[in-house]
């Protein structure tokens, strides 16, 4: 397996949505074992990784991540990959394995219609990778890009019982707080306006 940073250049140099704030994340991450991680902007030909990514999800992971057991749709899985980058940004993590591309984590932020400056956002990681780190990296590139597209606030949701996705957004400076509408949801909520 070629996990060096040199083996996935090809991959950071290639073009993706054509906005600056997209290509303002592309960076690769060294994981403590030596493997290369590049994290950049999805792109409409991502969508098998991204497939192949979600189907390799264990049921736990999935059911945190949707919050419900049914797995996602060739619809949805299509337009998670062709994002409306003037209302969505996504970050992806790929590796490289035996030398083909692998997605091992998303981030993703999408407006709802009529607000300009505050997006719901969501991350996932796949089972393999969780606890490596890779969580804090992923979602403070989301955050980079949320800024530099000139949003104000991100926010989310997730299960009470996610104790690392609590602790993460807690490190990474987001209000956690029970959601009002559910006794089983914690509601995130990050301010953008500054720059940490």
């Amino acid at each position: 397996m070629d996990t060096t940073a040199s083996a996935l250049e090809p991959y950071a140099t290639c073009r993706t949505i054509s906005n600056v704030p997209a290509e303002a994340v592309r960076h690769v991450w060294e994981a403590k074992d030596g493997t290369s991680v590049l994290l950049r902007a999805i792109k409409p030909d991502d969508f098998e990784i991204e497939r192949d990514f979600v189907n390799g999800l264990s049921r736990s992971t999935g059911y945190k991540r949707l919050m419900s057991g049914r797995r996602p749709t060739f619809d949805e899985m299509h337009r998670w990959t062709h994002i409306d980058p003037q209302r969505e940004g996504a970050v992806i993590t790929v590796v490289l394995i035996d030398g083909r591309k692998r997605q091992v984590g998303v981030a993703r932020y999408a407006m709802e219609p009529g607000k300009h400056d505050v997006a719901e956002c969501a991350i996932v990681i796949s089972d393999a990778w969780q606890g490596r780190g890779l969580g804090s990296q992923l979602l403070s590139s989301l955050i980079k890009l949320a800024r530099q597209s000139g949003l104000k606030r991100l926010y989310g949701t997730t299960l009470a019982e996610n104790g690392a996705m609590v602790r993460l957004a807690q490190r990474l400076g987001f209000r956690v707080s029970y959601d009002p509408h559910s006794t089983f949801l914690w509601a995130l909520s990050l301010e953008l306006t500054s720059q940490e």
